[in-house]
């Protein structure tokens, strides 16, 4: 696709760390203000997985990846959501199925007293930002990425991001929008909801993409959400691009599928592209 002779650099985004979290070298876990999905086990003991494998089944996706992360943090009422799910409606009276947030961040309006006290008992930074020119994932961004910041040595943080999928339209299209502000910050960025996951691939790359199929079907997508994106070659999908032009109004690869015997995709964009997939239930 490249004009140029030289090889473009290989990008690779993987969420096979989703079956072993502590084989990442630094992962950030946040919570938005949205709901839990229903299926996601926030308490009692580990559920076993039906398959042959080692892996933990999707509903222990969050718990596992939460309680194995160097920070975990809450975006505001997010916090309201992590207690209600794991402790205020059937979880255990002490919360201790779920780790507490490290910090809970935001303009605090959505916070409750009962879940900050809680929290703040178990050692957690609330810290309220009022600012109106952000909101509250950007604040809780920032954070992350001051904490990188100061032990650069450390590497930088893999961030994943539940909560981010579904509900407003416009407030996840302002997540949406986070992949493109922050892409350049971190290892690697992922909104999750319950039901998909997003991530940006942008121009200048060879990205390899390792899905987890473990917590994640075969079903995805390419959407070129920031514009057309003149030329997209792929291999690993059922249906391949082939240096088409994708854009709205015109061809869009949704509803497409990881191959039947391939672990991987690769793909090649002229401009951003969104990669989305699908999560098992």
């Amino acid at each position: 696709m490249s004009a140029s002779s030289a090889p473009l650099p290989l990008q690779t985004h993987s969420n096979r760390f989703w079956s072993d979290p502590q084989s990442v070298p630094r992962l950030a876990v946040l919570l938005l203000n949205a709901p839990l999905a229903p299926h996601w086990r926030l308490s009692g003991p580990p559920a076993l997985s039906p398959s042959t494998n080692s892996d933990p089944p999707t509903s222990e996706l969050f718990r596992s990846l939460w309680n194995n992360a160097e920070l975990r943090m809450c975006a505001d009422g997010g916090a309201n959501r992590l207690f209600d799910g794991s402790t205020g409606s059937g979880g255990s009276e002490s919360g201790d199925d779920v780790l507490p947030p490290h910090c809970i961040k935001g303009d605090l309006d959505s916070l409750r007293e009962d879940v900050r006290a809680f929290y703040a008992a178990r050692g957690a930074l609330v810290e309220r930002d009022p600012g109106q020119d952000s909101n509250d994932l950007d604040k809780c961004l920032e954070l992350i990425f001051a904490r990188q910041e100061r032990e650069p040595a450390r590497g930088r943080f893999a961030v994943v991001i539940f909560g981010a999928l579904g509900g407003r339209l416009d407030q996840e299209m302002q997540n949406l929008n986070a992949l493109f502000c922050w892409h350049d910050r971190f290892q690697q960025l992922a909104l999750l909801s319950e039901d998909a996951t997003a991530r940006l691939l942008l121009p200048g790359a060879r990205h390899v993409i390792e899905p987890n199929f473990a917590f994640e079907t075969r079903t995805c997508g390419l959407i070129p959400l920031a514009g057309a994106c003149a030329a997209t070659t792929t291999a690993g999908l059922q249906w391949d691009l082939r240096g088409q032009e994708m854009r709205f109004g015109g061809l869009i690869s949704s509803s497409n599928h990881v191959a039947d015997g391939h672990a991987v995709v690769h793909v090649e964009n002229s401009h951003p592209l969104v990669w989305t997939t699908e999560l098992r239930k």
